[in-house]
């Protein structure tokens, strides 16, 4: 098996629909899926090839892009460090953060019995090195537009949605995995240059640099190159969403599932998930030349891992063979992408993985104009960020409370009275809130206890820390902006639950 090693840099804003359960916002996966670039390049190839009415009759186009010998993974951010490019992976679910501990991590997945530390998830993308995981964030933007009446050619008045967006700017890289013949016939077909890709190419998204940095293909073993011996008990991660279908042929997110999936493959029985940290996501795609999306599946989301235990050596070379192509199915699209060893130690230090660029700085102060603009971009930019995590973070709850209560407690937050009104809620309205949950705790606790740690949230958003210390302005001791973030983000997150509970005609939802 040989690789070619791609990279795409945003020329423009990137979006790349994800659902979010609200009808005003398309939200952004913040990476680019194999299942987007396919059919990028699979358009470019009908192009060079001018067989735009033949396309089903070529051998190569059918073998490569509509059989899967060509597998194209997803283009995760990368870390420029010196004459180095790190091409960073999803953070593996079970590695999370000391609660009020913002330097150490640990890996729930190899502790014992006795580990009773508070952890929350870190998120976003990073590498693992000698004890340590590097994280880095992708940076993205809320964009405002009117709705547009297609008749008339204008502006609804009145009607607005939001775009979130990949910022300009940033850099991802990813693979195309194959034979060394087709990878460079590929390469001989398939030239760098500006492309479009996602959603909205028409307007002001979409532009891309794709370059093919690989001189050559190479040798294919995975996307993380590890050289540590296994052992009998090794953790397998999910680099990519992964689909997985029952024996009734239904998309799930089952462990028993993927375990069979794992025998199955393999051909083997003897091996075992002894523990798994999981979420759920769902995959949608679009088919331009239909017109129409494709069939939802559930998936195991990117960085989901499982404790494997095995008691045969040769299972484990097969298990690097499987590495290779993949798991499940849509392998060649992105899908299933996974490794084995990568999570190897108990306790990591926690450090930003931040580009070495140097810039020249002025050598004058800054002046107090630019400090005063540069502050209120700050404060917007941080509005935008925590109305992001405020949706993403409603769509994790389930058992909604009723479209009234919601309201109620919206109107609260508005009129500045809403802990008031939590304590003081009525027996039943408390316990409607208490049967909303998520993974971690009820609906009624989660706001009795809510407060934004703004230093936290700087810190997770990309240069965001070192352009408050250029102006010398701490958020985090601003009272001021720490009651319009709060507020902000509960306002977000009960009108997205509102609409929601609307868009399932006022029923309530029970898992």
């Amino acid at each position: 098996m040989q690789a070619i090693r791609y990279r795409i840099t945003s020329l423009s804003p990137l979006l790349f629909a994800s659902n979010t359960g609200d009808p005003n916002m398309v939200a952004t996966l913040d990476y680019i899926p194999g299942t987007c670039l396919r059919g990028m390049l699979a358009n470019e190839y009908i192009k060079r090839k001018k067989i735009e009415t033949e396309a089903h009759k070529d051998h190569t186009f059918y073998r490569w892009f509509l059989k899967g010998e060509l597998k194209i993974t997803n283009a995760y951010i990368v870390q420029e460090k010196g004459n180095k490019i790190h091409r960073l992976l999803p953070i593996p679910l079970s590695i999370q953060r000391e609660k009020g501990e913002e330097r150490l991590a640990y890996d729930l997945l190899l502790q014992n019995e006795e580990f009773d530390k508070l952890t929350v998830g870190i998120g976003g993308y990073g590498r693992l090195e000698d004890g340590a995981i590097y994280i880095k964030s992708v940076k993205k933007s809320l964009n405002f537009h009117h709705a547009r009446d297609r008749e008339r050619g204008v502006s609804k008045k009145g009607h607005i949605f939001n775009y979130e967006s990949i910022d300009e700017g940033q850099t991802f890289e990813g693979f195309i995995i194959g034979n060394s013949e087709d990878l460079k016939e590929f390469t001989s077909i398939i030239k760098g240059g500006i492309y479009y890709l996602g959603r909205s190419r028409n307007n002001q998204y979409g532009k891309i640099k794709f370059e093919i940095i690989s001189n050559d293909p190479e040798y294919f073993e995975s996307e993380i190159d590890l050289k540590k011996e296994q052992e009998d008990k090794i953790i397998l991660t999910l680099l990519s969403d992964t689909i997985i279908y029952n024996k009734f042929g239904y998309s799930t997110t089952d462990i028993k599932d993927f375990e069979e999936e794992l025998k199955r493959k393999l051909n083997d029985s003897n091996i075992k998930i002894n523990k798994a940290f999981i979420k759920q996501t769902e995959e949608e795609g679009f088919i331009s030349v239909w017109k129409l999306k494709t069939l939802s599946e559930v998936c195991f989301k990117a960085g989901s891992c499982f404790l494997l235990e095995v008691n045969d050596k040769d299972i484990i070379k097969r298990l690097q063979e499987l590495q290779k192509t993949g798991i499940g199915i849509r392998t060649h699209e992105g899908f299933g992408r996974f490794v084995i060893g990568w999570q190897n130690q108990n306790e990591l230090s926690i450090y930003e993985a931040k580009d070495e660029i140097k810039l020249d700085k002025p050598a004058e102060t800054v002046p107090q104009i630019v400090k005063d603009l540069v502050h209120n971009i700050i404060k917007e930019y941080l509005k935008k960020y925590i109305q992001t995590e405020a949706i993403e973070e409603a769509g994790d709850f389930t058992n909604l409370p009723s479209k009234s209560l919601l309201a109620k407690l919206e109107g609260s937050v508005k009129k500045d009275d809403f802990k008031n009104l939590l304590k003081n809620l009525k027996k039943t309205a408390k316990e409607k809130l208490e049967k909303c949950r998520n993974k971690d705790t009820d609906l009624y606790e989660f706001l009795m206890n809510f407060s934004i740690n703004i230093k936290e949230k700087i810190r997770n958003i990309v240069n965001m820390e070192n352009l408050c210390n250029e102006i010398s302005y701490q958020p985090e001791g601003d009272q001021e902006i720490q009651r319009e973030l709060e507020k902000t983000y509960l306002i977000t997150f009960l009108s997205t639950m509102r609409k929601k509970v609307k868009q399932m005609g006022g029923k309530i939802k029970n898992d």
